[in-house]
């Protein structure tokens, strides 16, 4: 495994004094088992490339853990639980990845399927089937979707979409939607923004995404949802290389929630200037 640098270790530390002071002063009450929690994942893989991978191990202990303290739903139950009953999200867990790594067929979909866990794979169109192997196959999305795995869409390119011109955010959206019904002979109903902190969409892309009828996005705001919730702006709390187990459970009790002042959009100008 590649050794996390130091500015990642800074990281983990960070988290864990946040996740202290949240255990000294209560702030990481249970109460947000009564809110719907949307994982976002991106590689499993042994090869550390921080700050997005996780161990297949670490995945593995994640998932028992998820097992034994909450039930998993799928994202499409989650967006229709939302708007019309919002008692069945609570104790719910939902799995999504971004980017359709290869990995997540080799190394994520033999664990969710041992657990019978549905989750979404949000996929960048045109890597589909790229010369290096390093994105999912046609073939492997398939299989996938046959069990309890289901798809979305990251745009055709991964680019930020509120750094294009109007017909390139249309083209993003509209047309890798195209693409992945045409290869998948599936719809498409999600979407999820690329990089997705708040200075990366806003509520003009956000409608887009409604006029061409997907029924939800994600964004990686970091946080908990509710029955006020924006179905095309949920909230995802992201699992990291810098995840200790113990940062994760505490995670998921939403002792980290305080954090998400770090996907405004004020937070992540000044983070890019300096």
């Amino acid at each position: 495994m590649t050794a996390i640098p130091p500015r990642y270790l800074l990281k983990k530390i960070i988290k864990i004094v946040v996740c202290i002071i949240a255990a000294c002063t209560g702030y990481n009450s249970k109460t947000n088992k009564k809110r719907l929690t949307i994982l976002t994942y991106h590689s499993i893989n042994d090869e550390i490339n921080p700050d997005e991978t996780v161990t297949p191990e670490e995945f593995e202990k994640q998932l028992q853990y998820i097992k034994e303290n909450y039930k998993v739903i799928s994202l499409e139950d989650a967006v229709e639980y939302l708007q019309t009953d919002i008692k069945k999200i609570s104790d719910s867990i939902v799995i999504t990845f971004d980017d359709g790594y290869s990995d997540n067929y080799h190394n994520a979909y033999p664990l969710l399927k041992k657990h019978n866990f549905p989750a979404t794979i949000f996929l960048i169109s045109d890597l589909i089937d790229d010369k290096g192997g390093k994105y999912l196959s046609q073939s492997q999305i398939h299989e996938m979707m046959d069990n309890n795995i289901s798809f979305g869409s990251h745009t055709i390119s991964h680019r930020i979409l509120t750094g294009l011109r109007n017909e390139e955010i249309i083209g993003e959206i509209r047309d890798s939607k195209d693409i992945l019904e045409s290869q998948l002979g599936n719809k498409i109903n999600s979407f999820a923004y690329p990089v997705g902190t708040r200075a990366d969409f806003d509520d003009e892309t956000a409608e887009i995404v409604k006029e061409y009828k997907y029924t939800c996005a994600c964004s990686n705001v970091y946080g908990m949802n509710d029955e006020n919730s924006d179905i095309f702006a949920l909230k995802r709390i992201g699992i990291e290389t810098t995840d200790c187990f113990l940062l994760f459970k505490q995670k998921l009790d939403g002792a980290l929630n305080i954090m998400s002042c770090k996907d405004t959009k004020l937070f992540q100008e000044l983070k890019r200037i300096f």
